[in-house]
């Protein structure tokens, strides 16, 4: 809702929806004294339907509590969403429909453990169409938008589900473009607003820092033994790389080459003396 005036318009269409798909008319509306829920059409439409239409005192908002509280709960959550995955301001409406959606699906200790979306329909809702928001993602690319020769996906960020449509919404900020498919690989380790925008100057920090799952070198050298902890009955040997030059597989200084010194690719282990 960009301006006030809207409100009578978006209250019809929901009055609507609540009567069709569950079959109930709205028993009681409490609000302040706003000029948008005081008009003559909406009081009108409150008589009709024999709404109970309450009103708080002016600058009393404990009155609304409930309504207040629950816009703390959006207001914090989507704060919780925006320090997490950095995601910029000017995604805020993504932000707060990600938020709503995840608090009517997530189980409450007020509903006894039920979710509002249990409470609401029966069941439970389906979990494994979430995704984690603001990940990295790899979108395909309508077939008629590439070539056989160029990329037939695009790195996107997701940012939220759509009504209606089993799909994800995932905006590429390159050509700032809006892809609704549900063709989607995610990369739900990876926040896309943690990488760089200069992956050249990427160091091994940073790409571990991005990806938890990004498996150190270091720790697979660490695994090859040591010259110093070879067994005694393990000799090294020698390769013949010139004319003139020997050099030793091992640290040990160079030593001239001997035609009896075998010549192969791995170390020769002599059988142990007996």
């Amino acid at each position: 809702m960009k301006h006030h005036s809207e409100f009578f318009e978006i209250y019809t269409a929901f009055r609507a929806l609540v009567k069709t798909q569950h079959s109930i008319i709205i028993k009681c509306f409490r609000c302040d004294l706003g000029g948008e829920y005081t008009s003559n059409k909406l009081c009108e439409l409150f008589a009709l339907d024999e709404t109970i239409h309450q009103t708080s005192c002016t600058y009393t908002l404990e009155q609304n509590g409930v309504a207040e509280r629950k816009h703390t709960y959006i207001f914090e959550t989507a704060c919780s969403l925006f320090l997490s995955t950095s995601v910029p301001n000017e995604f805020w409406r993504e932000v707060v429909l990600t938020a709503v959606s995840l608090i009517n699906t997530i189980s409450s200790s007020y509903n006894l453990g039920f979710s509002p979306f249990k409470k609401l329909y029966g069941y439970v809702p389906d979990y494994s169409s979430f995704r984690v928001f603001c990940c990295t993602c790899f979108v395909l690319r309508p077939y008629t938008k590439h070539s056989k020769l160029s990329s037939q996906s695009a790195i996107c960020v997701f940012l939220g589900y759509s009504e209606g449509k089993k799909v994800y919404h995932c905006f590429d900020p390159i050509t700032q473009k809006l892809y609704v498919s549900r063709h989607v690989v995610f990369l739900e380790h990876i926040p896309f607003f943690f990488i760089p925008s200069t992956t050249h100057s990427l160091t091994r920090p940073d790409i571990i820092h991005i990806d938890p799952l990004f498996e150190d070198s270091d720790s697979l050298s660490s695994q090859v033994p040591s010259t110093s902890d070879t067994p005694s009955h393990v000799r090294p040997i020698y390769t013949h790389h010139s004319l003139s030059t020997d050099t030793l597989l091992s640290s040990t200084p160079e030593v001239p080459f001997s035609s009896t010194t075998p010549q192969a690719s791995s170390e020769i282990v002599d059988p142990p003396l007996h």
